[in-house]
């Protein structure tokens, strides 16, 4: 038998278990400052090493720049003094002046996601916090980093409010990886040596959850990623989630619609990018198996010498209709060069990672264009959680949003079972294991995979978006 779960939410189990933009340029973070992240936790329990990495004296100072429960900022907003402030306040162990600072400041920008994490993980120190990282790319895709943040602090927020998980409160450590896979592998190597640390949610790009993921596999600590969806993650072994549909969900779903617009299609994906690469082999096999054509192009977006004009009038002059762009996250350009250089002519067609508010800010270029994607807040089904991320935030919130949000309860769910690494791994590979919000039900394949499917969006004019355009969902 498993304890009950005392959130809004339930584990149901038989025998266990783009908002508002953000500007600015990254700040340069703070030294950091040992002492002071040992103080509150040591307030609570003496005998304990402080929370989070912000203490490890042996972690290099290049990562502990990167990491932070409150004593340092790592996200940069328009009001940061206020919250420079309070993270030196927490860093010399002054915590009512830290609470007073991050109240007054949210009040007056409540959309930062950073900051609500760092009050609650105030908050928590009272309350036996257990303990987690989310992973989030901060140095390369502040946006990305945003939206994943947001997902993170909302559920944290909405966790702690409702009395924690068996009145422990959840604790986050914000980790910056800036999706390189040199770093992400770097600090799965010291999350697995917190003991405090309990799970981690992230990291963000294919790329750098698959040099993580065999870290937390070898070191036992449970992997929930929410936003990397390239064959092979899941494979890595029984610690390893994912909070996102199968890629060849999202392929297949995006096969059908192909079919029935265009007879022909290019494709121009990013060697470099596994998950680029994991679509583009699930797309062409699922297309030629249903009579479609692939355009007889090659158009690798990771060329030295890519020439968007060039390879578009090759494209065009191959007789194809469609074309489909696969990117990766953080090099988005050559795609958006492609949608200019198409000037219309052909259809076009994306993944995952093409839906950001940058794809949207290139307007008229890339206008039409669909994408597969895993949630969309305008899906009538999403709605309780959409709406509740609305008020929370002000605005609509992406798919990362909402997929960081599944895999933060996701874990909060597993630990109201079994409070502990080992715990949390075996409940999450129990079969009957069910994490449900108001966002729905995450059930896990036996590969830890999320079931679910795919839905499609697409780029249209939208007056109420600040970009003048905005992703709606295709009627099939």
């Amino acid at each position: 038998m498993f304890g009950r779960l005392p959130l809004s939410v339930s584990t149901n189990m038989s025998n266990k278990n783009e908002i508002p933009i953000l500007i600015g340029a990254l700040l340069v973070t703070l030294g950091i400052v040992g002492g002071g992240g040992w103080f509150l936790f040591n307030r609570m329990n003496p005998a304990t090493v402080g929370p989070g990495l912000s203490t490890t004296g042996s972690m290099p100072r290049e990562l502990q720049a990167n990491v932070s429960t409150g004593e340092k900022v790592l996200v940069p907003t328009m009001d940061n003094e206020t919250k420079l402030f309070a993270s030196k306040a927490i860093a010399g162990g002054k915590n009512q002046e830290a609470l007073q600072q991050l109240t007054q400041y949210l009040e007056k920008s409540p959309n930062d996601p950073e900051a609500w994490i760092y009050l609650n993980n105030l908050r928590a120190l009272d309350h036996n916090p257990l303990q987690i990282a989310v992973v989030a790319p901060v140095g390369s895709s502040l946006n990305i980093a945003q939206e994943i943040l947001r997902g993170a602090a909302q559920a944290q927020e909405e966790i702690n409010q409702k009395g924690g998980i068996d009145g422990r409160f959840l604790h986050i450590t914000i980790v910056n990886d800036a999706n390189d896979g040199t770093l992400a592998q770097q600090f799965a190597g010291e999350l697995v040596k917190q003991n405090q640390i309990l799970g981690v949610v992230g990291h963000n790009a294919s790329s750098a959850t698959l040099s993580a993921a065999p870290t937390y596999e070898a070191g036992g600590l449970v992997l929930v990623n929410a936003t990397s969806d390239a064959n092979g993650i899941t494979n890595v072994g029984n610690h390893i989630f994912r909070v996102i549909p199968q890629i060849n969900t999202s392929a297949q779903t995006l096969v059908q619609q192909v079919g029935k617009e265009v007879d022909q299609v290019a494709v121009c994906y990013d060697s470099k990018a596994p998950d680029g690469v994991s679509f583009y082999q699930e797309f062409t096999t699922g297309l030629l198996a249903s009579g479609g054509q692939l355009a007889p192009t090659v158009c690798d977006l990771s060329e030295a010498n890519f020439n968007s004009q060039t390879k578009m009038a090759e494209i065009v002059a191959s007789g194809a209709q469609g074309l489909l762009i696969l990117p990766h996250i953080d090099r988005l350009d050559r795609a958006f060069a492609l949608g200019d250089a198409n000037r219309g002519r052909l259809k076009l067609y994306g993944n995952s990672p093409l839906s950001t508010i940058k794809t949207l800010e290139q307007g008229q270029s890339m206008v039409d264009l669909m994408v597969a994607i895993p949630w969309s807040s305008k899906r009538g089904a999403n709605r309780p959680f959409a709406e509740a991320a609305r008020k929370f935030w002000g605005g609509d919130v992406s798919w990362r949003t909402a997929a960081t949000y599944d895999a933060v309860y996701v874990v909060a769910n597993a630990l109201a079972v079994a409070p502990s690494r080992e715990g949390l791994q075996k409940v999450l590979t129990e079969p009957e294991f069910v994490s449900s919000t108001i966002n729905g039900e995450v059930r896990f394949l036996p590969n830890g995979d999320r079931a679910g499917q795919a839905t499609l969006v697409q780029i249209k004019p939208s007056p109420s978006h600040v970009t003048g355009y905005d992703f709606f969902p295709i009627n099939r």
